[in-house]
């Protein structure tokens, strides 16, 4: 017979939903006016972080949790800019790891 070990996967932790909407928020006015959305997107990394920080989530965590962000919002892969929205993501993901530490 043998013991039951723990998970060998984690469970999965995500953010809150308040800091989902100002994420999504935030990105969409990044991307449907790229001059006028930096400073909510810079709020929304920081609501991000200070969360990931209260609940000790780890940076993998925290990008995962904002990729499933951006894989939710429909505006981001749509036809016309497909190669201009791969860029914007990928862009965005790094923003997300250099908020996480501290960059």
């Amino acid at each position: 017979m043998m013991a039951h070990d723990s998970p060998t996967t984690p469970e999965h932790r995500s953010l809150g939903d308040d800091t989902v909407a100002a994420l999504r928020a935030a990105v969409l006015q990044r991307w449907e006016r790229p001059t006028d959305g930096d400073a909510a997107l810079h709020a929304a990394f920081m609501r991000m972080v200070d969360e990931a920080r209260t609940r000790s989530l780890r940076a993998e965590e925290v990008v995962v949790a904002f990729k499933e962000v951006l894989a939710g919002l429909p505006a981001l892969h749509r036809g016309g800019r497909r190669l201009e929205a791969g860029r914007f993501r990928e862009q965005l993901v790094t923003r997300c790891i250099k908020a996480y530490y501290g960059g």
